[in-house]
């Protein structure tokens, strides 16, 4: 195998880099990359050789002028010097980053788990029979992999589970895991109360959640600023430069290319990397609405078709088109009476729409359904309680409670009952379910309502345990909605201030160069200003639908309102102002 290849031949290698090297064997345990720190740090310096080597070649043939073309020396330098530390370097770090995503996956799924402990230590199960109950569930992937790792821990070396869940925790450097198991285990030698304990640690966990929603508002309004004085005020100045540069002839103008690559390559890229900066700095649940995307695999190519027939034959003459589809834009710039040169942009938003329009209804759809059915499951957990408290099991009082309203979850309640009355299974009833619904509190709160049946009976306290989480988990999501819904308002006051000042720049600039006598291609000029707009327009509003509402998915309903509202600005800086 590779991996026997390269410790044979690079071993003492590796043992010399893990001399170096020492914290890569704990990163390794704490990823749960199964090799030994020696032969992973071996294949590390195999690829560092294999790296080297190709420095050596390309800096040997570029010296003897073997190669077909000629390259400056401030290239070939990075190339000879940069691959082989690189290549080191990132092979050192991949256990601790795969370790860190993995710490920051746990994050999110330990509270949860916590309660999923505390519900069924209530029940009557011990936590360590509960924890090793996760593994029959995939909600919790990050965690499902911890206790796999910590039944090979007890299996291999022997020690009791106590012990394993003790050096799992120190393994991983997790506050709130390091809590909750060396607390279970600590507890449980000295003959505390676990349950108590569990009760008390789920409780601070959740105050702490919402610390962290509270913390991760203020960072997205960091974010949504940052972003928007790069998107917008950056963008603003090139625009400025580039007209400025326009009005002076003698001077060489700011190229045409320089502001293509900004506005059509480096801002769209740069909102790539916020929805990457935005995606590792929130609060993301294992399981997410992707069936909302699907409706892409139809707007896409429908918006590069439009693309190609509306903007493209307006930039390059010979392009082949259909020309009723090329003519659209120009009815409409004739019809709301704008400045020639317009045309790009509208065909743009036109096409822009075509791709937002059914992802923004699939979302709307979707959001609607999940946040109806987690209102009515968390009304129908407080009920059930209520409920047990007469003496009535656990199905019946499903049974008897399909009957009443709770919105976009009774028929879902309605199909369980109907289905525990046929005498299906409840794990039968949960995989139902979860192939009905993605929403993952809902999910996780059906699961443990279900696992609590199956093994405590449902009694009262497990079932009121079980059902104030749920309403707590609920008050998380309506808050951190609450704290981010306001920053909404940035991108649309931001897109409204570049489109109104880049149209009056335009105009300002048209009406002076005329009055001086100066001729110059207002129709191109319009045309490589006004377009962009749209662009950074629709970039805008799928960046903010992320950063504020978590979903790439609801950014097209605001692209879409921001592309609106951007026509409607050129409109009213053309005619109004």
């Amino acid at each position: 195998m590779f991996e026997d290849v390269c410790y044979a031949y690079f071993g003492s290698i590796g043992k010399g880099l893990l001399r170096i090297f020492k914290s890569v064997e704990r990163d390794m345990e704490a990823a749960n990359i199964r090799l030994h720190p020696e032969v992973y740090l071996s294949i590390v310096g195999f690829l560092t050789f294999l790296t080297s080597l190709f420095s050596f070649s390309f800096f040997l043939l570029w010296f003897l002028e073997i190669l077909p073309f000629k390259i400056p020396i401030f290239i070939v330098f990075p190339v000879l010097v940069l691959p082989p530390p690189i290549t080191l370097t990132l092979g050192v770090l991949i256990p601790r980053l795969i370790a860190s995503n993995k710490i920051s996956g746990l994050k999110n799924e330990i509270p949860y788990a916590s309660m999923y402990l505390s519900v069924m230590t209530s029940g009557g199960l011990s936590p360590y029979a509960s924890l090793l109950r996760l593994r029959n569930t995939d909600l919790l992937p990050r965690l499902k992999e911890e206790i796999n790792r910590i039944i090979r821990v007890t299996l291999s070396t022997g020690i009791d589970p106590v012990s394993a869940l003790a050096k799992a925790a120190k393994d991983l450097k997790l506050k709130e895991y390091s809590q909750l198991l060396l607390g279970y285990a600590s507890t449980t030698k000295t003959g505390g109360d676990v349950l108590h304990y569990l009760y008390s640690q789920t409780e601070s966990m959740f105050r702490r959640m919402a610390l962290r929603i509270k913390v991760m508002g203020d960072r997205m309004s960091l974010l949504m600023e940052g972003y928007t004085i790069i998107a917008i005020l950056g963008a603003l100045g090139i625009y400025v430069m580039f007209i400025i540069s326009l009005s002076f002839p003698k001077f060489q103008a700011l190229p045409p290319e320089i502001f293509f690559f900004f506005s059509f390559i480096l801002l769209p890229s740069i909102s790539v990397l916020f929805l990457y900066l935005t995606e590792t700095m929130q609060i993301n649940y294992p399981i997410s609405q992707w069936e909302t995307y699907l409706a892409l695999l139809g707007s896409i190519p429908l918006g590069v078709f439009m693309m190609l027939q509306m903007v493209i034959p307006y930039f390059v003459d010979v392009f082949p088109h259909i020309p009723v589809l090329s003519r659209i834009p120009t009815s409409l710039r004739e019809m709301l009476a704008l400045r020639e040169g317009c045309e790009p942009a509208l065909g743009l938003a036109i096409s822009l729409i075509a791709v937002s329009l059914p992802v923004m209804v699939s979302d709307r759809v979707f959001s609607e359904e999940d946040k109806g059915i987690l209102d009515g499951m968390t009304r129908f957990l407080r009920d059930l309680v209520e409920n047990r408290k007469t003496g009535l099991s656990p199905e019946k009082s499903i049974q008897l409670l399909a009957e009443r309203d709770y919105g976009k979850f009774s028929k879902y309640l309605r199909l369980m009952s109907a289905e525990i009355s046929w005498g299906i299974p409840l794990r039968k009833i949960f995989r139902d379910f979860r192939n009905r619904v993605k929403n993952w509190i809902c999910l996780i709160n059906l699961y443990l309502l279900i696992d609590t049946i199956e093994a405590g009976g449902g009694t009262e306290r497990s079932l009121e345990t079980l059902a104030e989480f749920a309403e707590e988990t609920k008050n998380l999501e309506y808050e951190r909605r609450a704290r981010l819904t306001p920053l909404f308002i940035v991108p649309y006051m931001g897109a409204t201030v570049l489109t109104l000042t880049t149209t009056m720049l335009l105009q300002l600039f048209t009406s002076m160069s005329s009055a001086s006598g100066v001729q110059i291609a207002v129709k191109n000029l319009t045309e490589t200003l006004i377009t962009p707009l749209i662009l950074h327009s629709f970039t805008l509003g799928i960046v903010s639908g992320k950063i504020v509402s978590g979903r790439i998915s609801a950014g097209f309903k605001h692209a879409f309102l921001l592309i609106m509202l951007s026509i409607v600005g050129i409109y009213v800086a053309t005619h109004i102002l």
